[in-house]
């Protein structure tokens, strides 16, 4: 049971001290080696809104992640999965930490759920690993060399889209060498209390998301579809990720509707028909709703 209070922390979040950050749009954030000791995060317990690098430079930090204490020392990496709660941080003195944050916009873009769900399942369990002196691969150390050197690159009409080009080789390096370690192991690491019900249901479900693109709104859909109750299926999604169906079904909508919005010659009429919207009033409630703005504000917005 959750009893503590538990703010949900998302990349737009670290936007308000951005100087702090060696780069940082709506969705990544990077910053660059950083000690963790003028920050309180010891008193204060988050649910993370994304997916979390952590490098341990030097130094060590012992947290709670999703209630299980771990332990990073020099060299050791954190990934942290989005939905997952952090809490009781204890920091050495003199500690050094390099930050890397992606959203679930971003990596829903990159995959598709039915095709990184073991490995996804494989580092819930598995957040923190310890690397025992190894060196790093020369793959992982030529695309960082790349990505600071770009980073710091004169602004142009494509440095955004250049960096989250490199930011995907370096995070699709990174996956396919976890998907061979969650192959090796199997579901060694998954502990038997998981409910095998909820964890399929819930797999079904993500795979069902990342296929329809946005064009289904409602929790109905998805639970008849899945041959149980809404109230049921409402239940168990909420109990395998934290959110409601319902959260999930717009989140993966939006991102969808952004990129159209972003990305389209399309008119905003035509969007809204290409998403099963009635009628574009329908559409821009629905985006306002969600943005806080309309279609075209958002379209228009640097």
């Amino acid at each position: 049971m959750e009893k503590e209070n538990i703010r949900t922390v998302n990349i737009e979040d670290f936007k308000t001290f951005s100087n702090a950050f060696d780069y940082i749009d709506d969705d990544i954030a990077i910053i660059g080696t950083v000690g963790l000791n003028n920050y309180n995060f010891n008193q204060e317990t988050m649910r993370l809104g994304f997916f979390l690098i952590v490098f341990c430079v030097d130094g060590c930090i012992q947290m709670d992640v999703n209630y299980k204490s771990y332990r990073l020392e020099r060299g050791d990496v954190l990934f942290g999965m989005p939905n997952s709660i952090i809490g009781n941080m204890l920091l050495s003195p003199k500690n050094q930490m390099k930050f890397s944050a992606f959203s679930t916009g971003f990596l829903q873009r990159l995959f598709k759920a039915d095709r990184i769900w073991d490995t996804a399942v494989y580092l819930h369990h598995n957040p923190v690993k310890h690397t025992n002196g190894e060196k790093v691969e020369p793959v992982y150390k030529l695309l960082h060399e790349l990505l600071v050197m770009k980073i710091g690159d004169t602004p142009h009409p494509y440095h955004k889209e250049m960096i989250r080009y490199l930011f995907s080789a370096l995070f699709c390096q990174l996956m396919g060498d976890f998907s061979q370690e969650s192959a090796h192991q199997g579901n060694a690491e998954e502990p038997k209390e998981v409910a095998r019900q909820v964890h399929y249901i819930f797999r079904r479900f993500a795979e069902m998301l990342s296929q329809d693109n946005g064009m289904h709104r409602s929790v109905a859909y998805y639970a008849d579809a899945l041959c149980y109750s809404p109230k049921h299926f409402s239940k168990v999604i909420k109990q395998a990720s934290g959110h409601t169906p319902i959260e999930l079904i717009n989140k993966a909508a939006m991102e969808h509707i952004k990129y159209r919005l972003k990305h389209s010659e399309k008119s905003i009429k035509e969007i809204a028909e290409e998403f099963n919207f009635s009628n574009q009033s329908f559409f821009g409630k629905y985006v306002k709703a969600h943005l806080g703005m309309s279609p075209a504000q958002y379209r228009d917005r640097k």
